[in-house]
């Protein structure tokens, strides 16, 4: 159950929630939100009191919070971050116009227009959830380019093309056939890509690293090694920033 907070014209949401390992009651204020944590049994009333005496304190907390995520935003997604795409570091170049919903187009920078009546917060998550979709979208293109160039090249028909979001895998080949490919390798050199995809392709004729699977590999792939390395270096450029 949420209740509210209210310091002056602001208005804070909280919850509260039980704990019978708590002795005392505390306030934790995160960037997904305010938490009261009250020893079980706590009556409304003394939460509420409690929150009261500590508005001061919790209006303080959420706003630092509010300045550190909008800080965050505009450094990810304002106008001259950068934004790695197929290997490259462009520059966005943010600007308003007269659409109703973010539009990205991608020339020797990533060009983003956001409606007019977006400002603050609001407007940089708009642009964040917007170049998701925009990366995934572009996945999406490149996976099934790749994904039927390497399937014609073997002679094998996948059951599918899909993007996934799978943690510690860019690619699978199901057992239904179905070659699916991380999203995020929208983001990687388009020959380490292709890797990953002929690879899992690869997979329809040889289920195992065997010696045949590499040789098959090489038939559609013969520069595989070189781009098996571009894509370790890729991932663990990732890693270390």
């Amino acid at each position: 159950m949420s209740h509210l907070l209210v310091v002056g014209s602001t208005v804070i949401p909280y919850a509260v929630r039980e704990s019978a390992q708590a002795r005392a009651m505390k306030i934790v204020a995160t960037p997904s939100g305010v938490e009261v944590v009250a020893p079980t049994g706590t009556p409304p009333d003394a939460v509420a009191a409690y929150v009261a005496r500590k508005r001061r304190w919790v209006f303080d907390a959420v706003r630092a919070l509010a300045a550190r995520h909008e800080a965050l935003l505009d450094q990810q997604h304002g106008s001259g971050a950068k934004l790695q795409y197929r290997g490259r570091w462009l520059m966005l170049d943010v600007q308003a116009g007269g659409v109703e919903e973010v539009e990205i187009a991608c020339r020797s920078k990533l060009h983003v227009t956001v409606p007019a009546h977006l400002v603050g917060v609001p407007r940089l998550e708009a642009v964040r959830a917007a170049f998701d979709r925009w990366l995934r979208a572009r996945a999406r293109d490149d996976l099934d380019r790749f994904g039927r160039k390497h399937a014609q090249a073997l002679g094998v028909t996948p059951g599918g093309f899909r993007v996934s979001e799978a943690r510690g895998r860019w690619g699978s080949c199901g057992r239904d056939g179905v070659i699916r490919a991380h999203w995020q390798l929208a983001q990687a050199p388009a020959a380490a890509f292709e890797y990953v995809v002929a690879h899992e392709v690869a997979h329809l004729v040889h289920r195992n690293h065997s010696e045949n699977f590499w040789r098959t590999l090489a038939r559609t792939l013969p520069s595989w090694p070189e781009r098996k390395a571009m894509l370790e270096r890729w991932a663990g450029e990732r890693r270390a920033v």
